[in-house]
């Protein structure tokens, strides 16, 4: 049997193919070695090039020349058999078992370089380079090629040190910019070790044992096992004898669902180190339990799982972060592990639903619950209990819920969602109460009343103006009470605003006039303006339904209340940009000329538009919304 180098690809780059593997394999070697410190130097927040590299160092036992030839460059030597033992020099338990970890470097570059250094003071170096090996004749050896490294071995700081190795990765594969606070988190993850026997640090910081912030966490918050034989370490982990053996355990919860879907589920851990991502133990979930599942997060810690020396006993997949989960001997270990996380579920929504039961408690809607009758306020004590059973609800999240159905119990629409719910069984209802809370239901409900409501005031807004009703006082205080209906985006500041207070003295021969309105718009208004919008309303039509034509001297004057506004923003330490307009719906030829011309000038700038123009544009907008509305209430009732 012979083999051709392109194994390297499927032992290394396939095999690990991510950095977080890669760096795990090189701080199990430092491990292995005794080493007390290992640092990392590797790019994080940019995308790789060419000319980046990444270096590790550690100050373990070193190799010596006789070391590296015949056992680190041994690709598939079993560590444990050789020595008969699977402990180190120092007595910590080896995390090399089949020979292939060193591999791990080309999922992540195509070139190393070895510079160690053993404990009597002997200097070895080499260089692998994943190209020459991948193009090796089946009949012909590797010989190790001779690395261009000068540099002392010392650690991060300059010091020098007497025995330990650098591994230094060149021509790294292109990958994308890696979050250095996920890249740690994950790094931390694969570790249980005891950080006062090796430090790990990673460009300067060190990296602790894994944490996270919970919402609760089990055994802290209530025991999951009523076994007398489970108890709590002093750094909280559950300890107890499962029928697989001995293990260790934590689950904890999230206040919100975790994002990072590599962070979800228990990983497990034996001579710590993660011999299994992250997992549910292979369990199957209805709605209810995948939803508590993007809460979860925990660690088992199950030493035996990596006892033994040869293929035969190992459980572990051959890039040592995966269990062979397929295989019998995992049985009782994956039906305990079920069985733990099926009882955590339980427990966190158990305690969950109390807490929000809590938080729902109707003296605290005191000003809510004051406007209701005596069976709207049963109804609604129906409706809390329902709420306070949601899965994974929030306490937050119920208040917010009870509160908008409260407030919007007067709305026909609403009313009518609250009594065919409340017709409903208590467990339907929860369920039903569920779908409102996820999908805004009661917001799409009260957005249809809205609207129409809206559509209501524009309508009658039409009848004003084609009905020859005057600007003042009727459209005027239709507009000051709805000012939504010129542009939603416009924030009302004042109407019939005099040149005077604006700080602008009139001339002699002209008198403090008023203009009929002063909005802002702005992104974030009231609070930061971008423009100031002069606006001056005139009526529609005339009593007999002839159309009201603007003369010269109505433009004239509306000309000048945006110069006035112009000047005094110019003022300002930050002026806004004026905008003037002018809704009408005619003008006489010698004012529409004079519209023309003033519609051309940049500062300030005017604007003139019709009734109709107005009017238009904002049915058009409200009914697209209601049309939004509607459809996302349908497909919720669906």
């Amino acid at each position: 049997m012979r083999f051709l180098g392109s194994l390297i690809e499927q032992l290394g780059a396939q095999l690990y193919p991510g950095a977080t593997a890669t760096m795990a394999e090189l701080i199990s070697n430092a491990w292995d070695a005794d080493a007390s410190n290992v640092w990392i130097d590797i790019p994080l927040g940019q995308t790789w090039t060419e000319d980046d590299r990444i270096v590790v160092v550690d100050d373990g036992d070193g190799m010596s020349y006789e070391d590296a030839e015949t056992r680190y460059l041994l690709v598939g030597r079993k560590r444990r058999v050789e020595l008969k033992k699977d402990h180190t020099e120092g007595g910590r338990p080896l995390h090399g078992r089949k020979g292939i970890g060193k591999l791990a470097a080309f999922g992540t570059a195509k070139i190393l370089e070895c510079h160690t250094v053993d404990t009597e003071g002997r200097l070895t170096s080499f260089r692998l380079d994943y190209d020459h090996i991948r193009d090796l004749d089946p009949t012909a050896d590797y010989d190790v090629e001779t690395a261009q490294d000068d540099e002392m071995l010392s650690d991060p700081g300059g010091n020098p040190l007497t025995h330990g190795t650098r591994i230094t990765l060149s021509a790294l594969r292109p990958r994308r910019a890696m979050n250095e606070a996920q890249f740690r988190r994950s790094l931390a993850r694969r570790f249980a070790l005891d950080t006062n026997a090796m430090r790990i640090v990673v460009n300067g910081e060190d990296v602790g044992r894994f944490d996270y912030d919970l919402d609760l966490r089990f055994p802290r918050d209530g025991r999951l096992f009523d076994d007398d034989a489970t108890n709590i370490s002093a750094d909280g982990w559950a300890e107890m004898e499962s029928a697989a053996g001995p293990v260790r355990w934590w689950i904890g919860f999230t206040e919100k669902p975790l994002r990072e879907k590599q962070l979800q589920g228990v990983s497990v851990l034996a001579r710590g180190k993660m011999v299994q991502r992250p997992f549910f133990f292979q369990r199957t979930a209805g709605a209810e339990g995948q939803l508590g599942q993007e809460y979860l997060i925990g660690e088992v810690e199950a030493n035996w799982l990596d006892d033994g020396h040869d293929i035969d006993t190992d459980l572990i997949q051959a890039n040592r972060d995966q269990l062979q989960l397929e295989d019998e001997r995992l049985n009782d270990f994956i039906n305990w592990g079920q069985n733990l996380i099926r009882r955590a579920l339980r427990e966190w929504s158990s305690l969950r639903q109390e807490r929000v039961a809590q938080g729902l408690d109707l003296s605290n809607f005191t000003d809510l619950m004051d406007r209701l009758t005596p069976d709207e306020r049963q109804r609604m004590m129906r409706v809390t209990r329902a709420v306070s059973k949601i899965p994974a609800i929030a306490v937050d999240e119920a208040r917010a819920l009870v509160s908008s159905i409260v407030d919007a119990h007067e709305d026909t629409i609403v009313r009518e969602l609250l009594e065919t719910i409340d017709s409903s069984t208590s467990d339907f209802q929860t369920q039903i109460w569920e779908v409102v809370q996820r999908f805004g239901l009661i917001d799409a409900r009260r957005n249809q009343t809205i609207i129409q409501a809206r559509l209501k005031t524009i309508a009658e807004l039409q009848r004003f103006v084609a009905g020859g009703a005057t600007e003042v006082p009727t459209i005027h205080d239709h507009i000051k009470k709805h000012p939504w209906l010129l542009d939603p985006r416009w924030y009302l500041l004042d109407d019939e605003v005099r040149l005077s207070d604006l700080g602008i003295t009139p001339r002699e021969d002209e008198s403090d006039g008023r203009m009929d309105f002063l909005f802002a718009l702005g992104p974030r208004s009231p609070y930061t303006h971008d423009e100031l919008l002069v606006v001056e309303i005139k009526r529609g039509t005339h009593p007999k339904g002839t159309t009201r034509t603007v003369n010269r001297d109505e433009v004239s004057r509306f000309q000048g209340y945006a110069i006035a506004a112009h000047e005094s923003q110019s003022r300002s330490s930050r002026p806004l940009r004026v905008v003037g307009l002018m809704i009408a719906q005619g003008y006489t030829s010698e004012a529409d000329g004079m519209r023309r011309h003033l519609e051309t000038a940049q500062s300030p700038r005017l604007v003139f538009t019709t009734w109709d123009s107005v009017l238009r544009e904002t049915e058009r907008l409200h009914k697209d919304w209601l049309a939004v509305s509607n459809r996302r209430a349908s497909e919720n009732d669906g």
